[in-house]
This record gives C-alpha cells, sequence and structure tokens, in this order.
C-alpha cells in the first residue's frame, strides 16, 4: 500500500467517524428537544378577540413569530377607546406546541391575513381597514398591504421583521447559520429558542408568554416572508406609521428604519422608542404609542376608493 493510499483510506475514516458523530449527536440534540418539549407548559396565546366592533375605521391586529394575540392586550384597549374597530387575529400554526408548526408555510399566514380582512370588510363595505403588525406580523401586514384585493387603507408597524438582528449570530447571518443547519440537520426537527424576552418593563416581562418550542417549517416559512417583502418597499403609497426600538435585541432596527426610507408612503411617520425592547405593545410607553397611532390614524386622508 501506497504512503498516499494510506492517506486516503485516513481521510475517508476521519470522515465516516465525523460523520457519523454529527448524525449521533442530531439524533441526541433532537430526542433532548423533543422531551423538553413534552415537559414545557408555556405557549403563545391562541385565542383572538375584538374590541369596539362597531367602530371605525377598523384595525387587524397582526402577530409576531411564535407569539400570540395577548402580544396586543395593553395597546388594543386603547385603541378601541379611541373609536377604532379592533381585531386581533391568531396566526396558523403558534400557540399549541411544535407538531402544529410542520406544516406551517408563508402562504397560510397570507391566507390567515386575507381571510380576516374580508371578514371585516363583510361587516362593513365601507370601513377603511388599517393593519397592525407587529415583529413578523409587521412583514405579514407589508405584503397583504401590497395585494389590491385587500384595498387596505394605511399601516402601522411596530417593530417590524425586514431582518433577523445579529446580536447572537456569530461570523454568519441568522439566515446562513439556518439555511446551513436546514441543509444539515437529519433528526432535528424541532429546535429550542434561546431569544429573550426583550421588555424593559420587569412586570411585563415576567407576564409574557412565546413558544420556546419551535418546528423548522415555521423559521422556514419567516425567512420565506422577509425575502418576500424587503426587495418590495417601494411599492406601497398609502400612509404608513412605524415605531422601532433602536435596542431591539429580535430585529435589526436599523434595517427597518433602512426600509422606511426606501418607502414611497405618504403620509409616512417613523417614532423610535428608546424605553422598550421589541415588544413595542406590552413595554414601557405602549400608552403614548396608542395615542400615537391614533392621532396619525385620524389625520391621514381617506383612501382612495
Amino acid at each position: 500500500m501506497t504512503p498516499l493510499l494510506r492517506l486516503g483510506i485516513g481521510f475517508v475514516a476521519v470522515g465516516a467517524v465525523l460523520l457519523i458523530l454529527w448524525f449521533a449527536g442530531d439524533a441526541l440534540y433532537a430526542r433532548r428537544v423533543r422531551a423538553r418539549a413534552a415537559r414545557h407548559a408555556g405557549h403563545a396565546s391562541v385565542e383572538p378577540f375584538a374590541l369596539n366592533p362597531a367602530g371605525a375605521p377598523a384595525l387587524l391586529l397582526v402577530h409576531g413569530f411564535a407569539d400570540g394575540p395577548a402580544v396586543f392586550a395593553k395597546l388594543a384597549p386603547r385603541l378601541a377607546a379611541d373609536g377604532f374597530a379592533v381585531r386581533a387575529l391568531h396566526l396558523t400554526g403558534f400557540g399549541n406546541g411544535p407538531d402544529p408548526m410542520a406544516g406551517v408555510a408563508f402562504a397560510a399566514w397570507q391566507a390567515d391575513l386575507d381571510r380576516e380582512i374580508a371578514a371585516l370588510r363583510a361587516e362593513n363595505p365601507d370601513r377603511p381597514i388599517w393593519l397592525v403588525g407587529h415583529s413578523l406580523g409587521g412583514a405579514l401586514a407589508y405584503d397583504a398591504a401590497l395585494r389590491p384585493a385587500n384595498r387596505v387603507a394605511g399601516l402601522v408597524l411596530l417593530a417590524p421583521l425586514v431582518q433577523v438582528s445579529r446580536a447572537r449570530s456569530p461570523v454568519l447571518s441568522p439566515r446562513q447559520w439556518f439555511g446551513l443547519l436546514d441543509r444539515l440537520l437529519v433528526f432535528t426537527d424541532v429546535v429550542e429558542s434561546r431569544l429573550p424576552k426583550d421588555l424593559r418593563d420587569p412586570a411585563a416581562r415576567a407576564e409574557y408568554q412565546t413558544d420556546k418550542f419551535i418546528h423548522r417549517a415555521a423559521y422556514r416559512a419567516l425567512f420565506a416572508a422577509v425575502d418576500a417583502v424587503r426587495p418590495r418597499a417601494a411599492e406601497w403609497r398609502g400612509p404608513l406609521f412605524m415605531a422601532i426600538a433602536p435596542s431591539d435585541q429580535i430585529v435589526d432596527s436599523g434595517a427597518a428604519r433602512f426600509f422606511f426610507g426606501a418607502t414611497n408612503a405618504a403620509p409616512a411617520h417613523l417614532v423610535e422608542v428608546h424605553a422598550a425592547g421589541h415588544v413595542l405593545p406590552l413595554d414601557y410607553g405602549h400608552e403614548q404609542l396608542a395615542a400615537k397611532i391614533a392621532r396619525f390614524i385620524r389625520a391621514a386622508p381617506p383612501a382612495a376608493p
């Protein structure tokens, strides 16, 4: 046997061992995460709600990734008290553990919004409909507003997901890390989220519940939503109110600011909430935020028929 052949066999043997170790680690991690998910009791809220249904305009509230309608529990009553009809929807897949997320796709979330918009319009065909989206919900709201059939009167985007923060992503972007692992993982279909509860208000942070164990399909849908919206900033020409938290640990607030500047929205208003984290609807300053949203909507010109 020649030295070169021995070297080649050695490389093959090392590669085989590393491959076996990778698959073994993947299988063990998958079992461990599934076991932890089975013991974990906390999930995002799943119950949609409506307040002041006879009000106008109508505001459809869209929650974010691994979250639920309860993220608007503080903001919604204030908006309803200002005379708006408020409806908070529930996005398909969230709030019931990881397995219901297995079939989630971007198209399912698009259908969720289209269905709720149609229902609101059926209740009162002449009433303007605004979309209020937080985080992923902001991206979904923007996407829905670009579909002419929805006839959306205006947008309110709160810490919108235009790009995931790189705060916990060394070397590669979160999108690149996910794409790499999504190809390499064979047995692990559920991952445990390590995202912090990004609220400055300790009482709100203690009560805040999101999904901790996420099916990989949900992440694929999330990145599909981002990919669909980011190149289309200039297509929106209606009213746009955006609020961001400069210290946001979940989404890239700089990317959201850049996206805002790339729109053709009119009127357009950008607010920076320095006292709050990513979860603007529940954090410090939500009262003032609700008041600013209400003033902006009331001052916006009527949507063209």
